[in-house]
């Protein structure tokens, strides 16, 4: 047989999951496709998982065909996923069928970075379904005979996020048009996504119009992310994730009301650092919140300062990294962010001061600070030399 093996996250699964899998059996002639939930991702974090069960089982509700079957293996196994360690398990149990491993056209530009990437290849035949409009894949890393093992199947993509998916699904927002309504009835019947800010968001949405809200959310979500992988309070950074804008929206007299006489002659001329001095006030005075560890985060997130706290570095990170963000250089923060919070901090201290310069524009004294303490940390670690970053 002609088996498709499909893994990921499904965290949730959702309609693009299912017109994926669609697609790619159709295709290629598939005769099964194993969908197979994985433990934990080594490219991601588990901040936002819900349980392997509970995932096991809206996989069930959503891939309701005889066309599809939901694997245990990775699950079971109770390690890190890798790849190779689960096609090397069916092997056993399938010895004479052909597998095709199916992976979005994002995972293949990163394929030659997977563990044990060649013995992939030489176990199964490697199908690239597109995630974007647009995308043009780069087979110059493969050698004429891995190239035969690899499949672009280029068909009309059905592009939805599954972090967009989880803040619909925290704000209580309807997706029903992005999630089978049996996944959303066993999403609410079981409390998951849940993440106690609710009370929050009813204060943010008198506040907010939707694009900042949605803004806010995806900084929660990046926020939670760095946390987990940095082993800082994932609640903490979540929740200053998702105030940090909480006043973007108010009136000049509004903030100048809250910060009061603290505005130095530069900070009153630029209007866009107000509403990160003017939200740590008004979250302490209305007693919203009253963790100091929170509102330093929440204070700093726009212009960095120098010795930041881990927690206000995750904050300030998120906010160039978030889901929302598209600008030129956000993929490269993205990835920086990974290796370290101080090669994204360096990354984007360097272009915020360089982009207001060249702009005639004046720069705060705490962001040449932020700059100069990152270009110190690299010294001092590297032996007087700052990274290619």
């Amino acid at each position: 047989m002609k088996i498709g093996l499909f893994g990921g996250s499904f965290n949730p699964p959702h309609k693009g999951h299912l017109y994926l899998a669609e697609k790619c059996a159709s295709a290629l002639g598939l005769d099964r496709v194993l969908i197979i939930p994985s433990n934990i991702a080594p490219h991601k974090s588990s901040v936002s998982y819900v349980s392997g069960e509970d995932r096991l089982n809206m996989c069930r509700i959503a891939f309701d065909s005889p066309l599809f079957e939901v694997s245990e293996i990775e699950l079971d196994r109770g390690s890190t996923s890798y790849t190779v360690d689960t096609l090397r398990e069916l092997r056993k149990i399938y010895p004479d069928d052909e597998f095709y491993f199916i992976i979005g056209s994002d995972m293949l530009e990163s394929f030659t970075k997977w563990y044990l990437w060649e013995t992939i290849l030489e176990l199964c035949t490697l199908c690239a379904a597109p995630r974007e409009k647009g995308f043009i894949p780069d087979f110059s890393p493969y050698t004429p005979e891995q190239r035969k093992k690899i499949v672009y199947l280029d068909f009309e993509p059905l592009e939805i996020s599954s972090t967009e998916i989880r803040i619909r699904l925290k704000s209580n927002s309807g997706c029903e048009e992005l999630v089978d309504k049996n996944v959303i009835d066993y999403i609410r019947s079981h409390g998951l996504y849940d993440d106690g800010f609710d009370s929050y968001r009813e204060i943010m949405t008198r506040m907010l119009d939707e694009t900042r809200l949605y803004h806010c959310e995806c900084v929660s979500e990046a926020a939670g992310e760095l946390a987990a992988l940095y082993g800082a309070d994932t609640g903490k950074a979540k929740l200053a994730g998702l105030l940090h804008d909480i006043t973007k929206m108010m009136s000049a007299q509004e903030h100048l009301s809250l910060i009061g006489d603290g505005l130095t002659p530069l900070e009153r001329s630029n209007h866009k650092v107000w509403h990160q001095m003017s939200a740590p006030v008004f979250l302490r005075n209305n007693g919203i919140v009253t963790d100091e560890e929170i509102l330093s985060a929440i204070r700093w997130h726009t212009t960095g300062k120098a010795d930041m706290t881990l927690l206000e570095k995750i904050v300030y990170t998120a906010d160039f990294i978030s889901a929302d963000r598209d600008y030129p250089d956000v993929d490269t923060v993205r990835k920086l962010s990974k290796i370290s919070l101080e090669h994204a901090m360096l990354y984007t201290s360097r272009y915020t001061v360089r982009d207001l310069t060249e702009h005639d524009r004046c720069v705060h004294p705490s962001t040449l600070d932020c700059y100069n303490s990152m270009i110190e940390h690299f010294m001092t670690d590297n032996n007087n030399k700052v990274d290619e970053v």
